[in-house]
């Protein structure tokens, strides 16, 4: 379980790092392999959510392990921590993505007026 609790934690740390990349991006109005990286790390996350119905994957595999219905802590994050990873990150991406579609829209209607 110590395993899958690092492997876990890890996957968190990278989409964390994924999203603040493109909220810097998106504020900065960067562009280039970083922010496709970041973005495809970001939607490969989105893709595991929705295979599994809104749940990570790994928390329902952590729940088979221990043989439990509820809730499992399945990371080595503290409990209201992992709680509220969805709560805390969610609005940071939805303004990351706004401000990088924003952003590609200007240079787009610029691209059209030159």
């Amino acid at each position: 379980m110590l395993l899958l609790k690092t492997l876990h934690t890890l996957i968190i740390v990278v989409n964390a790092s994924a999203i603040f990349t493109i909220l810097y991006c998106g504020l900065k109005d960067r562009r280039g392999p970083v922010l496709s990286a970041a973005l495809v790390v970001f939607a490969a996350e989105l893709v595991a959510l929705a295979s599994a119905r809104g749940n990570c994957p790994l928390q329902l595999y952590a729940r088979q392990l221990e043989g439990v219905e509820g809730p499992v802590s399945d990371t080595l994050l503290p409990d209201w921590a992992a709680n509220n990873i969805v709560t805390f990150f969610t609005p940071i991406a939805l303004v990351g993505l706004a401000l990088v579609l924003r952003n590609e829209r200007r240079r787009a209607g610029k691209a059209r007026k030159d």
